[in-house]
């Protein structure tokens, strides 16, 4: 009897054909929804191990490809119609999600690559300036760093 032997291997590079179903914003973060309409299930293990992980995602039309994106693989659903995959992306790539907007509601070429980094990770990295906001509302900000 044969039994499955898991791996902690997710570099593996997917490629797959999908429908851009849709993009949806709420104030942190853009949602990527796709929608692979085929039977692809030599995908699906590889799939799995990246769900929850931080990916980065290359979309190809016919026009070629937009530029890559962080994003978190949120999850995975499947049914017996089709698999859903859904990705966050942080706000600070805002403007490489508007750019892929055209491609919303068509069929697509998606590359997912794996990556080392969390979200917590990204969020961490952006220390930004200190500041100060006034009693009247007004903020001053330090920028008094060392270099």
């Amino acid at each position: 009897m044969k039994t499955a032997t898991p791996t902690n291997e997710t570099n593996k590079d997917i490629q797959i054909n999908v429908l851009f179903k849709k993009m949806q914003k709420d104030d942190k973060k853009e949602v990527l929804v796709f929608h692979i309409l085929t039977d692809e299930t030599k995908h699906a293990a590889d799939l799995l191990k990246l769900t929850g992980k931080m990916t980065i995602l290359t979309i190809s039309d016919d026009e070629g490809p937009y530029e890559p994106i962080q994003a978190e693989f949120v999850n995975l659903q499947r049914d017996n119609k089709k698999t859903v995959l859904k990705f966050n992306v942080a706000t600070e790539d805002v403007d490489r999600v508007n750019a892929i907007y055209p491609a919303a509601g068509t069929n697509i070429s998606l590359l997912i690559q794996p990556q080392q980094m969390s979200m917590d990770d990204l969020e961490d990295e952006h220390e930004g300036n200190p500041y100060e906001v006034n009693n009247d509302g007004t903020v001053k900000v330090n920028s008094d760093q060392e270099e």
